[in-house]
């Protein structure tokens, strides 16, 4: 699934946050990274192409220079081109609006690409994405939209050998029952992973674990992955234009903003 990563930058050192993780993938399993860098006009390339070659040759990377005054159309247009290529951002936004946190170009590359792509916003500017995955969370709510992702978070954690962990959070309860009751409360609330994990071994051959959480979606996700530093969050997003664009899915921007970790965002066409 990750052979061939396509790191997209835009003259920033933030936005090369991305690059250790996009080359720990790809050397892992003897995978291709490419560097691309879109530029509106041919005499931007002088300025940047020593630094860039530069930094190419550091992480063991194709280098890819595309003129374009529509950076989206030409990143979906490269992914176009090689089906099996995924494209890796890096996010700068710290507000709560989803454009401002992704930025219309990156919106706009997983509304349009129709395969997951990897986003990571660092909590702060010194810190980049870890250069190691080891676990893939997958976060599930029951929906079958969600469950679109299952099958490309199953290939990330075979192509990674890693561990596959799917998560639900569910909201607390308001008012507190008898303890034999909140034990017949947990296993009625792991039911559902319980029988996802079951379908993901018995389709994929996989051993999935899972987790229960509680509280705000976002808030418990977040949480949950505080400690867990070499992990992937994988999810569905609405990633949709107009009004829409500025909920991306609430919980998936939350994540954006403040989990700290990469996403695997897949915005399903169907």
């Amino acid at each position: 699934m990750f052979d061939k990563i396509i790191a997209c930058l835009d003259g920033s050192s933030l936005a090369e946050k991305i690059l250790p993780l996009a080359r720990g993938i790809t050397a892992s399993r003897g995978g291709r990274l490419t560097l691309l860098k879109i530029v509106q006009h041919a005499d931007e390339l002088a300025a940047e192409e020593e630094y860039l070659r530069d930094c190419a040759r550091q992480y063991s990377a194709e280098l890819r220079f595309r003129v374009s005054s529509d950076s989206a159309g030409a990143i979906v247009a490269e992914l176009e081109r090689d089906p099996r290529a995924i494209a890796a951002l890096t996010t700068h936004g710290s507000t709560a609006c989803v454009e401002a946190i992704l930025g219309s170009v990156a919106l706009r590359v997983i509304r349009e690409v129709k395969r997951p792509v990897i986003v990571f916003r660092s909590l702060d500017k010194t810190r980049a994405a870890p250069k190691k995955i080891s676990t893939i969370a997958l976060a599930l709510d029951g929906s079958r939209f969600s469950e679109k992702m299952i099958s490309h978070a199953v290939k990330a954690a075979q192509f990674l050998s890693a561990r596959l962990m799917l998560i639900q959070a569910l909201p607390i309860h308001p008012n507190l029952a008898p303890l034999a009751e909140h034990e017949k409360s947990d296993i009625l609330e792991s039911s559902y992973l319980h029988r996802k994990a079951a379908d993901i071994k018995a389709a994929h051959g996989i051993d999935a674990q899972w987790e229960v959480l509680h509280g705000d979606t976002a808030e418990a996700i977040c949480r949950y992955l505080s400690g867990a530093p070499e992990t992937i969050l994988a999810m569905t997003t609405h990633a949709r234009g107009g009004v829409e664009r500025v909920v991306l899915g609430s919980v998936a921007g939350a994540c954006v903003r403040r989990a700290g970790v990469p996403l695997l965002l897949y915005w399903p066409h169907r």
